[in-house]
């Protein structure tokens, strides 16, 4: 490889002693010495080359270019500035023999610095390009449970409340039926009381009956709605671990009825 780059730089420093320079402001003719000199840095930079000495190989290359120029010699400062890391500048000196026009019976060595540089020129453009954009990571899978619905807090907000006035109504319901009793013990002789106050005792009778049975109501509500806060009703339900479709929710038909000192509650699938 070594041996046909030699060959090739000394053709093309031979071609240039018959041939128009290419310099910006050439001569009419390199002088003999100057081709010599041209000559010998090149070769000098092929060997630094060949040695992976490339800043050194650069500039022999330049300095025999500046002596003697050649698209050959930019071919190979363009090699070196890419061996080097110098990719813009590399850049620009293979846009530059791309850019440089050549006569109708240039030599060949000429023409195939073009076609290299062409190539060359393609990878460090792609060397260049800004790195595509990275694509977003894939989203975490949700955990377990996080689909499913929570369900209705109505029923168990209504079961606490309706708790909340059963027992309200057992305390009032309960201190005015105490009320009653203790002004009957204070009118009646022992166990003895007055025809007249049977009303009064049934008064507070009935009192009594209302207080106790609000008691059980608030009592059994409060359960109720403890129950439900757990249950939640219309919730939809969690996938299973394999990760089936999500089936249609099934509907859950919730009821629910008190009565003195019972509660009822039930549940449809």
């Amino acid at each position: 490889m070594l041996a046909k780059c030699l060959r090739r730089c000394a053709f093309v420093v031979t071609v240039l002693a018959t041939a128009p320079a290419f310099s910006a402001e050439p001569p009419d003719r390199a002088t003999e010495s100057a081709q010599e000199l041209a000559r010998a840095k090149a070769h000098e930079g092929l060997k630094l080359y060949g040695a992976d000495r490339w800043q050194e190989a650069f500039e022999a290359f330049q300095e025999a270019d500046r002596l003697y120029h050649a698209p050959t010699l930019v071919l190979y400062m363009a090699r070196c500035q890419r061996k080097l890391g110098k990719l813009t500048d590399a850049r620009a000196l293979y846009e530059q023999v791309l850019a440089e026009p050549l006569p109708d019976d240039a030599p060949p060595a000429f023409l195939d610095a073009r076609r290299d540089a062409e190539v060359e020129l393609d990878a460090v453009r792609a060397a260049l390009a800004p790195p595509a954009a990275a694509a977003p990571p894939p989203a975490a899978p949700a955990p377990a449970g996080a689909d499913r619905g929570g369900g209705s807090l109505l029923p168990a907000g209504l079961a606490f409340g309706l708790g909340a006035v059963g027992l309200g109504v057992g305390a009032v319901t309960g201190i005015l039926s105490l009320s009653r009793v203790s002004d009957l013990k204070a009118q009646c002789d022992g166990r003895r009381c007055p025809a007249a106050l049977q009303g009064e005792a049934d008064a507070a009778t009935t009192l009594g009956h209302v207080s106790t049975a609000s008691f059980l109501v608030g009592a059994a509500s409060a359960a109720a709605g403890v129950v439900l806060l757990v249950l939640r009703p219309g919730g939809d339900p969690a996938p299973d671990a394999a990760g089936a479709a999500r089936r249609a929710p099934r509907g859950v038909a919730w009821s629910a009825g008190v009565g003195i000192g019972r509660i009822e509650l039930q549940a449809t699938f």
